[in-house]
């Protein structure tokens, strides 16, 4: 058989690959019994992030550690530009193929942003919702007067800077950028070999969605239970962290805003028992 006919082949499989593709259960680990729980880590992190809690919540929970496509060390698809969408795609997908109807959710960071969007979109095959130290609108750490308008370019330029680091500025860049966000310093090797694991165009699309979407127009169209768990330290006083978030999420109505204290960003490693409690409390209202 000639070279053509194995080419012609192929041409006429890769559709249906494709296909078959999209519609395989995405690779997410599934483990304990009970009401289904979907837990989405943040910006270039791993699943491994709930660790400190996975155990303890299999015992109450049928629980879903989502891995984002292009993050930790699983292979990237598709355009970085539409990874916040395609990854909402996808926790859909998942529960589809889990045969779950509804759900409750927890994110961290960027997965708590996407636990929004998820709430407004799929109010149906969402029950409740807990944000962990995340904004509707990333920028607002900045600036409150900030709009999506005059962060684009910006935007764009921490976009392009991060792809066009080496690799060894880039490691420099997270091993400086890790000691604002965890305080517990046993942490910090692990969170930053889970950004270099990454996928640098995922991860930096991904940052640049935060940097230019705004969700506080659509907080009105959820109607499920948020809860959003925040943290405060020397650094960010609770006075200053209250005043940040209450004016964001003030367009969501009844949503409960928890301050956890002594915590840097990942409050799962720098304060776990107090995120523990607090997470299960968001989950049970």
């Amino acid at each position: 058989m000639t070279r053509a006919f194995f080419a012609a082949l192929a041409a006429l499989m890769l559709p249906a690959a494709a296909a078959q593709a999209q519609d395989a259960c995405p690779p997410f680990e599934v483990t304990g019994t009970g009401p289904d729980l979907v837990l989405v880590p943040g910006l270039g992190s791993s699943p491994a992030v709930w660790d400190g809690v996975k155990e303890s919540l299999a015992k109450d929970y049928r629980v879903h550690l989502v891995h984002v496509a292009g993050f930790a060390g699983r292979a990237p698809e598709g355009d970085p530009a539409t990874l916040v969408a395609r990854t909402e795609a996808e926790v859909i997908r998942h529960l589809d193929c889990q045969k779950v109807a509804r759900a409750a959710y927890a994110g961290h960071s960027l997965g708590g942003f996407l636990g929004l969007m998820l709430a407004a979109d799929h109010p149906d095959r969402i029950s409740r919702v807990v944000v962990v130290d995340a904004l509707p609108f990333y920028p607002l750490i900045f600036d409150a007067t900030l709009t999506p308008e005059r962060t684009a370019g910006q935007a764009g330029v921490i976009r392009d800077s991060m792809l066009a680091m080496d690799d060894a500025a880039f490691a420099a860049g997270q091993r400086a950028g890790v000691q604002s966000l965890v305080r517990e310093t046993s942490f910090h090797e692990q969170v930053v070999g889970w950004s270099l694991a990454s996928d640098r165009a995922s991860f930096a699309g991904a940052f640049h969605t935060l940097m230019t979407t705004d969700l506080r127009p659509r907080l009105g169209e959820i109607t499920v239970p948020v809860t959003v768990l925040a943290a405060a330290n020397d650094y960010a006083p609770r006075d200053r962290v209250e005043a940040l978030f209450a004016p964001a999420y003030a367009g969501l109505p009844g949503v409960k805003l928890t301050y956890i204290e002594d915590s840097f960003h990942f409050i799962m490693f720098d304060q776990p028992a107090a995120f523990e409690a607090a997470l299960r409390a968001g989950l049970a209202e």
